[in-house]
């Protein structure tokens, strides 16, 4: 039976999530499961599904069934896909949308929520093939009362001590057919009932017509309850039974059985309520006799889906033996083949037939699908149809579809396969179902001569690329193109958007020989010395007459960032001999090193120094100079020699303390005893003093001195 919006409508949630699933499994999705609790979750199914086309995608759906969803409602829904890191959300309401739902729909969550309206479930229900359950039509007939009811009413000329109702009865019978069998109660229906009557009696009485008083109940001469009053279970019904005449029951047969006449009811009572209450029976006063209809048992006739069943209902203790049999082979193998020629419209053959409890498995092929099919063993009911192309087939179909066609791309799913071919107007991309099929061309792609033309211009424009080819070319996802395009100044990878033909992602990456191009037209006149191929960029060392330079430049060929330059070290060395020339003209160059900068020392007869030199301008930054120790003692002998007249000196100590910039002297003459402090850069007498070479008070000058000028 097929959905249809009335079906949808009408359907409990439950069985409309197990459509749902069902329609998720033909769909391809790899895993699906309906949460455990509703409540907690705010959704009701969790799927993924290996889509060929986008991935692999985790769904959530939520049923809403409170009529329209509003705007509220799908700001909800889409709160829960966030919170479930969903790629996409699937809202199903059956009664359909609100006005602003949709424009909320359109504007903020396109792409990331899918409304399902009821038509929209009805449509894919019927295309995977869908059906509503046999417990769904039952419900649909019960509620057009298409059905005719198979039970007459039969009026009874008294009433019934105990209730009985049919429908009572076969939902007792469905939930015993449903704990032994795999069997739900929708599925069985009552064709026939029969029901067995037993007639009985009420009494009233008293004792010799005193306070004594009750009503009794004769069943058979066997069976008799005096005090009705004190028994629970006869109690109420014996005080409604009193106030009717007569009654009726629905059932297809009734029989009754009549264990007393009402003289021997009279007889059986007082002999019983003699011996019950211990006096003689004159003394028993039967007042009033009424009587009464006992339903003894009831059997059923049912219609189990496709099959028949029995059940036998003892109403005195609720005892239900329910039989059935499973249907035979020859129902299965034959709707088997009626559902495979109704889902790929050709004749199964070899079919073969396994039982497995309360399941029927029939696999078998045709001449383009293998299937397998499975039923209840005991309903008849088809509880899964699968049905898959081979890949002969499947190869075939194409083949037929795009004659002078070239396949690139055969992706196959447990359901879908997607086909990339190339034709003369380009790729169609076609999308076939593997369960009956059918297939459909969902897009159309440019052809890669044209995606590469479309491109060439684009890349050689913007990149140091000439003469571009195409070389080679793969689809992917079934949407995009990636072509690779070389020259000898390198390969340029594109990614097209099939849809649009636009560039949607590049990668260039030029050779070594253009790279050395691209480097002597940002740097002419310089010599190449290496080229060191990066991960991502070219590293370049180059020089010309007085410079060396370090660039990187990328594989692109588009950025060249300069990460050294500096002067040659002949060049460093001619520079410095000048400056230092200028300093002492018999100084000469010790050493040159390149740190950050470059530093040159030097040595001459009267100074000597270091010379901080920029590492590519040649600016002389910094000059340390300082004068020997030999110069600065012979400087400051001539100054005693001229100050005091001393022809004779002697250096008796000389101590340079180069942290401290300064050298500390002391000298001896003929005349006194001379001490100075001396700055070594600029050859300055920072201090001087003499002492007296004898007597007392020049030898305490001395020792001052000397510690002093130590």
């Amino acid at each position: 039976m097929q959905w249809n919006s009335d079906l949808i409508m009408m359907a409990p949630e439950d069985i409309l999530i197990n459509g749902i699933t069902e329609l998720l499994s033909r769909m391809g999705f790899r895993d699906y499961e309906r949460v455990a609790n509703r409540r907690e979750w705010g959704v009701d199914i969790v799927a993924v599904r290996d889509d060929p086309l986008t991935g692999t995608e985790k769904i959530v759906i939520a049923l809403h069934r409170r009529g329209l969803a509003s705007s509220k409602d799908v700001n909800v829904f889409a709160d829960l896909v966030n919170k479930y890191k969903a790629e996409k959300g699937i809202i199903i309401s059956p009664a359909g949308f609100t006005k602003d739902s949709k424009v909320l729909i359109a504007r903020d969550y396109r792409g990331k929520i899918v409304p399902w309206d009821g038509d929209k479930l009805v449509s894919l229900f019927q295309n995977y093939g869908v059906e509503a359950p046999e417990e769904l039509a039952l419900m649909k007939k019960e509620e057009e009362k298409e059905e005719k009811d198979p039970l007459n009413e039969f009026e009874l000329d008294a009433p019934l001590l105990y209730e009985f109702s049919p429908e009572g009865l076969l939902k007792t019978v469905s939930k015993v057919a449903a704990e032994g069998y795999p069997i739900k109660p929708a599925e069985i229906k009552l064709k026939s009932l029969s029901v067995s009557l037993s007639s009985a009696y009420i009494f009233s009485w008293s004792l010799d017509g005193g306070d004594v008083r009750d009503k009794a109940v004769v069943f058979s001469s066997e069976n008799v309850t005096v005090k009705s009053s004190e028994d629970e279970r006869l109690k109420t019904p014996v005080t409604k039974a009193l106030l009717n005449d007569s009654s009726s029951v629905r059932a297809t047969e009734r029989e009754i059985e009549v264990p007393l006449t009402p003289s021997e009811a009279v007889l059986v009572l007082k002999a019983h309520a003699a011996r019950e209450l211990g006096v003689p029976e004159g003394r028993i006063v039967i007042h009033e006799r009424k009587k009464v209809y006992i339903p003894l048992s009831a059997r059923l006739s049912l219609g189990v889906g496709e099959n028949t069943a029995t059940a036998s209902v003892n109403l005195s203790t609720g005892d239900v033996v329910f039989e059935i049999e499973p249907l035979p082979d020859e129902y299965f193998l034959k709707t088997a083949r009626e559902a495979v020629f109704k889902t790929v419209n050709e004749e199964p053959e070899g079919l073969k037939l396994e039982r497995d409890g309360g399941k029927v498995r029939v696999t078998g092929g045709t001449a383009r699908f293998s299937f397998e099919l499975t039923f209840n063993a005991y309903t008849g009911r088809l509880v899964r149809l699968e049905s898959l192309m081979n890949d002969a087939a499947l190869d075939g179909l194409l083949s037929s579809l795009y004659r002078d066609g070239n396949l690139l791309n055969l992706e196959k799913g447990k359901k879908v396969a997607v086909a990339d071919i190339l034709t003369g107007e380009g790729i169609a991309v076609v999308e076939i179902d593997l369960t009956t099929g059918t297939y459909s061309e969902v897009r159309k792609l440019p052809s890669p001569e044209t995606a590469f033309e479309n491109s060439k211009e684009i890349i050689e424009e913007n990149f140091p690329l000439r003469d571009l080819s195409l070389n080679s070319y793969r689809i992917l996802e079934h949407k995009y193109i990636e072509l690779e395009a070389v020259s000898g100044d390198g390969v340029a990878r594109v990614k097209i958007d099939g849809a649009t033909g636009d560039i949607l992602d590049y990668s260039v990456s030029i050779s070594p020989e253009r790279a050395s191009e691209v480097f002597r037209t940002k740097y002419p006149g310089f010599k190449i010395t290496s080229l060191n191929e990066l991960d991502e960029a070219y590293e370049i060392r180059a020089e010309d007459g007085r410079q060396e330079v370090t660039v990187k430049l990328s594989k692109d060929g588009k950025l060249l960032e300069e990460t050294d330059r500096a002067l040659k070290r002949e060049v460093v060395e001619e520079i410095a001999g000048e400056e230092v020339a200028g300093i002492d003209e018999d100084a000469t160059i010790r050493g040159v090193s390149l740190d950050t900068n470059w530093r040159v020392e030097f040595a001459g007869s009267t100074k000597v120094g270091t010379l901080t030199i920029h590492r590519s301008t040649g600016e002389v930054l910094e000059r340390d100079v300082r004068f020997t120790e030999m110069a600065i003692e012979e400087a400051f002998k001539e100054k005693v020699r001229r100050e005091h007249g001393e022809s004779n000196l002697q250096t008796e100590r000389l101590t340079h303390y180069k942290d401290k910039g300064y050298i500390t002297i002391k000298l001896s003459g003929e005349k006194a005893l001379y001490y100075a402090k001396i700055d070594v850069r600029t050859g300055k007498v920072l201090s001087q003093e003499s002492a007296p070479i004898k007597g007392i008070t020049a030898r305490l000058k001395q020792l001052q001195l000397d510690n002093k000028y130590k």
